[in-house]
């Protein structure tokens, strides 16, 4: 028997720490304890979906067996004004708790960056984070928990009895109507305050990492909660707001001082400014050395894995200049998430709050195609009409010509503007084997070669770029600044479109995107295969990855012929008419590829068929396949129920 070693440590993308969203949250410590009900009271696992829309309406509530079971859980704790509470009572009024009725991205700023207990994401993924910001109606979320909410669980080990009565406590704090019944609790009433006191100090501890932004004469300041501390170990108060309306983490971490959340500090009456609560303010020494410890946990979380290999070292302050300017190309096969890597590259490098649909002004996007060339990518003199005398006659109209400007020109452009801020600029190129790109690049392929710092070690003589982007004369010269950095993709697949010579890929640094899914992947419905004898149900994770095995080891073809895990989005109900559309999707996304691409391919290469080999013609593939009559070969289908039989890990590993 072989030896067993531990899984691979699992690469896990950084989160926006969205310092500009507006994410107010209130009756903070009604929240945090139904929250945590929620799980310790439902066998303590992972992942849940508490909520369900109430019918024929935009409200939340707690499906009932949940319900039940954090009802149970304190019923003896919790009464009405006029006795004992019910469990209808208890459902109305959790109800309207915040966890039910904020948007998912102020939960999402509350629990996964101040208190990171849970990641929250939409029951149906397809939803963006945005899906609440307009309108009432409110959607089911899934709680993904973290262990943190163990170490909740296992400060109060032993004290099972005090800390139920305390999590009952923050229930009915600010919840109208209700009050503690202290009948089932034997302690004191001091018992208690010590362990609100000890439960806030654990969740401060849990917020150390989390960044805040304020802005301060037109400057953006960041900081921790370790810098007010800090200042508090030399000054009397310190202001936390700014010249501006608080944002992000900062508007709940101001909710949480006034609320009594927030341990060692308090706000002054005009919730501008905080100082260190009386019973620390005597000694400044202490909370200057708390603060040296937060900063000496933070440093040793940094761990390295470069093993002594160069590395970047990145600033910590979000939007500050955190990378030196690169060129670099994703590539892998088609639907493997290239964008979406670009997208957290972004977020991972300058704008933590990049979105992809928004755009951004510091982010320029283009793709690229057969007909694209350098007058696309620099600019060139487009007719311009104009009217002579500023009447709507037609006859008055004139032609002139003016220089409209590339997006490479605009993206320069403001590269030279952002230099003194050292705010990044990111030009992002897709499909470039689409085209040739050392036409469109032209005279700019020289700026490609990067010194250290990421500029341009040569720089070209380029009359228009000097004018229109760096606002010189024409004889100045031209580079790429430090602050810009070039971003492609291509599609392996994509590749003999047109062929890149060596001297343009050795400029870039090529970064593979596997086929692998990616960590929580949930582009995975079930999918229907008809077989030999019966159909193969399985989900699509099983297929593709059993598909790409049998394209390299039985079609004996390369890895470009692959396909990756959101080739295909699928819908994310279970419903009769979703699992058409999945059905469908496979049938005109995936069949054509496969005939064009990789069937036609393999025939010259393997003895082994994709498809069963009286399909001759496209026509009939999809013909059979609309049928629910067997395409695929005996040796895919065998293949495929092998997998499947034998519960093949999932990952394709």
């Amino acid at each position: 028997m072989s030896d067993v070693y531990p899984k691979s440590l699992i690469e896990t993308p950084r989160i926006s720490p969205r310092l500009g969203i507006k994410s107010s949250f209130s009756k903070i410590k009604r929240n945090i304890a139904l929250l945590y009900l929620l799980w310790e009271a439902n066998d303590e696992k992972v992942d849940y979906c508490f909520f369900e829309q109430r019918d024929n309406d935009t409200k939340l509530q707690v499906k009932q067996s949940y319900l039940d079971s954090v009802f149970r859980y304190v019923e003896s704790y919790i009464n009405t004004t006029a006795g004992p509470i019910s469990i209808s009572e208890f459902g109305e009024e959790i109800m309207d708790f915040e966890l039910l009725k904020d948007q998912i991205e102020q939960l999402q700023v509350a629990f996964q960056l101040l208190w990171p207990l849970a990641k929250i994401k939409f029951e149906d993924d397809t939803f963006p984070d945005s899906k609440e910001r307009t309108g009432k109606a409110r959607f089911s979320k899934r709680f993904i928990f973290t262990s943190n909410i163990d170490l909740l669980k296992y400060s109060f080990e032993g004290q099972e009895s005090l800390y139920k009565t305390l999590l009952s406590k923050w229930l009915t704090e600010k919840t109208d109507g209700w009050s503690l019944n202290k009948s089932e609790f034997s302690g004191s009433e001091s018992d208690l305050e010590q362990a609100d006191e000890k439960l806030c100090k654990i969740l401060s501890i849990l917020s150390d990492n989390t960044v805040f932004r304020l802005r301060q004469e037109s400057d953006n300041v960041f900081f921790r909660k370790e810098g007010i501390y800090r200042a508090l170990s030399s000054e009397d108060s310190v202001d936390i707001v700014g010249d501006d309306e608080s944002k992000g983490p900062l508007r709940i971490l101001k909710s949480a001082v006034s609320e009594n959340v927030e341990p060692y500090i308090v706000s002054e009456s005009s919730r501008k400014k905080v100082h260190l609560k009386s019973e620390y303010n005597d000694s400044k020494t202490w909370i200057g050395d708390y603060a040296e410890r937060i900063l000496t946990n933070l440093e040793l979380s940094r761990v390295d894995l470069s093993e002594g290999k160069e590395t970047t070292v990145q600033n910590t302050n979000p939007g500050a200049k955190s990378i030196v300017g690169k060129n670099i190309i994703y590539y892998g096969a088609p639907g493997t998430g290239k964008s979406y890597g670009i997208t957290n590259y972004i977020r991972e490098n300058g704008y933590p709050d990049y979105d992809a649909q928004e755009g951004n002004d510091n982010v320029f996007r283009v793709t690229l195609h057969p007909e694209y060339e350098y007058s696309d990518f620099v600019g060139q003199l487009m007719p311009v009409v104009t009217d002579k005398d500023n009447e709507k006659d037609s006859s008055n109209e004139k032609i002139t010509y003016g220089y409209k400007e590339g997006i490479f020109t605009l993206a320069l452009k403001q590269a030279y503007a952002n230099l003194k801020s050292e705010k990044p600029v990111f030009l992002i190129m897709e499909e470039l084997s689409r085209a040739n790109v050392a036409a469109v690049f032209g005279d700019l392929f020289q700026l490609l070669d990067r010194d250290e710092t990421g500029k341009s070690e040569y720089a070209i003589n380029n009359q228009l770029l000097s004018e229109k982007a760096a606002g010189g004369n024409k004889s100045d010269t031209v580079f790429i600044p430090s602050n810009m950095t070039i971003i492609g993709t291509v599609n392996t697949s994509d590749q003999n479109v047109f062929a890149m010579d060596t001297a343009f890929k050795r400029r870039f640094e090529w970064r593979y995107v596997s086929t692998l899914p990616v960590r929580d992947f949930n582009n995975n419905p079930n999918i229907l295969i008809h077989g030999i004898d019966h159909p193969v149900t399985c989900t699509w994770q099983m297929f593709y990855s059993t598909l790409n095995n049998f394209i390299v080891d039985e079609l004996q073809l390369f890895e470009d012929k692959q396909i990756g895990p959101y080739f295909i989005k699928f819908p994310k109900n279970d419903s009769e008419q979703a699992k058409m559309r999945i059905n469908n999707l496979i049938r005109d996304k995936l069949l054509q590829y496969l005939w064009d691409d990789v069937a036609a391919v393999a025939r010259m290469s393997s003895n082994k068929p994709l498809f069963i080999k009286s399909i001759r013609s496209f026509s009939k593939l999809y013909k059979e396949y609309n049928a629910g009559k067997q395409v695929f070969s005996n040796d895919f289908i065998e293949t495929l129920k092998k997998a499947v039989d034998e519960g093949k890990n999932e990952t394709g590993d």
